[in-house]
């Protein structure tokens, strides 16, 4: 039986055909090259599977349904397949930054207590201004989030098999399924680290209904994550204080970068993504039970 590569780059994909090349030149110009690609696809139809077909052999290419789409569920499929000790993962529309990306993003795994790894996510050219200061905020030099609960982002990271296989991902929520794996083997003694030079060009222009909806499902997850009271779920200090401090946040950074754009879209978008957390919560808990 042919030897298994040492790491397994894990990609998936949906109607990503304006981006996904560009991802995959990428993967062929990394300095680390003992790897398996292996691809799901949920179902495109705007010809990103033609594109795959070109940089992969068809026993390493899956296509699942959208409709029954559980990230869990394709995560640990991806998992239980692929075969090698390090598995990367990296969506389709997260397109490393520079060769070396996959060498910097396995690098801490030399220490046998990291059992996860995520790298940077910087902002496209045409990312609006505030998801930009959100994605710096998130990732950056990485001082912000180690100040929070947990953060992590499966979208440019890399997994143990052995803390799998122990810890399998969580098939009960469809959002932040990543947060809640990566917290649950911090939780359990395993090191999550941060790669800052890791980078992946990684952003979305959502609209103030897409947002409303990806902040209810995350806030419907967060019920489910922290059902321990590690978050303090009052009106005042999960939506209203948010809400002002974001809004704060955000005239700020427009002060400093002269962005009209964002002065005027901040309160439209900050309302928009903490009712929906709110809503998503208020869901969970009575899905799940008050922590």
């Amino acid at each position: 039986m042919k030897n298994r590569a040492s790491v397994a780059v894990i990609m998936r994909s949906y109607n990503d055909v304006n981006v996904i090349r560009a991802t995959l030149e990428m993967l062929k110009r990394q300095t680390y090259q003992d790897f398996e690609l292996w691809s799901f696809d949920s179902s495109s139809t705007d010809g990103t599977r033609e594109i795959i077909a070109e940089y992969n052999v068809p026993e390493r290419i899956f296509t699942n349904d959208p409709r029954k789409y559980i990230p869990g569920n394709i995560l640990n499929e991806a998992m239980l397949i692929s075969g090698s000790e390090l598995v990367v993962f990296i969506n389709s529309d997260a397109t490393p930054e520079h060769e070396n990306w996959l060498e910097k993003l396995i690098q801490p795994f030399s220490d046998p207590l990291v059992g996860a790894v995520y790298g940077r996510q910087t902002s496209r050219p045409d990312c609006r201004s505030l998801f930009v200061k959100d994605n710096e905020r998130a990732f950056g030099d990485g001082l912000a989030a180690a100040s929070w609960v947990h953060f992590f982002s499966m979208a440019n990271s890399a997994v143990r098999r052995e803390v799998w296989e122990k810890f399998s991902f969580e098939t009960a929520i469809q959002y932040s399924e990543d947060i809640e794996w990566s917290y649950r083997i911090k939780k359990a003694g395993y090191k999550v680290v941060y790669v800052m030079e890791a980078a992946a060009m990684h952003s979305h222009n959502y609209t103030l209904r897409q947002s409303y909806k990806r902040h209810m499902g995350e806030g419907k997850a967060e019920a489910w994550i922290f059902r321990e009271n590690e978050l303090n779920q009052s009106f005042l200090r999960y939506f209203l204080l948010p809400l002002g401090m974001e809004v704060l946040r955000d005239f700020a950074w427009a002060l400093r970068h002269l962005s009209l754009e964002a002065m005027i879209h901040s309160i439209p978008l900050r309302v928009a993504q903490k009712l929906g957390r709110w809503e998503g919560l208020r869901q969970g808990r009575e899905l799940y039970g008050k922590g």
